[in-house]
């Protein structure tokens, strides 16, 4: 397994190192490598770096207050969004979730591989970021996400074993 999925974990506490928009720009890009139905590409990403505050606290006051408390020091705040249907037909996309998921995970596997790490919420008000974010209709907000620095020691929590998870030919 690659390194970056062994040592990917969602930690609560960062340190006050910031992050620039370079090395955002990185990871959305790596996020915008996933694979999509019909290359749809459905993910958004909306961003506020710590140091401009006023758009940091904008998404931060989406969040629950229990995710608040850790939240507010990161070194960036995201909300992910995704685009319900697709732009060809305007039809329901049934996998644009999915989608967003494969984006994330590569996000994710980037950040690991720059030292970084991102903790993902569903603890956050779509109402208030659609409102506060300026979000169109047609697009849902899906996830909140932490990302910063973590200078402690690695927690792995327990995992499922693969047989648990992993059936031959049919489920068992």
């Amino acid at each position: 397994m690659i390194p970056e999925i062994t040592k990917r974990f969602s930690p609560t506490t960062f340190t006050e190192q910031t992050l620039t928009e370079e090395q955002l720009t990185i990871l959305f890009t790596a996020a915008g490598r996933a694979a999509s139905s019909f290359n749809e590409q459905p993910w958004r990403f909306i961003y506020a770096l710590k140091q401009d505050k006023e758009a940091f606290n904008n998404i931060l006051d989406c969040l629950v207050e229990g995710n608040q408390e850790w939240a507010k020091n990161a070194a960036a705040l995201v909300i992910t969004v995704s685009k319900k249907t697709f732009t060809k037909n305007e039809k329901p996309n049934p996998h644009n979730r999915h989608d967003l998921g494969l984006a994330v995970g590569n996000l994710s596997a980037q950040a690991t591989a720059m030292g970084l790490h991102l903790h993902q919420m569903g603890g956050f008000s779509a109402e208030e970021a659609i409102n506060n974010l300026n979000i169109p209709e047609g697009f849902e907000p899906v996830t909140a996400i932490a990302i910063g620095y973590y200078d402690g020691e690695f927690v792995e929590k327990p995992r499922k074993a693969v047989e648990e998870i992993m059936f031959k030919n049919e489920w068992k």
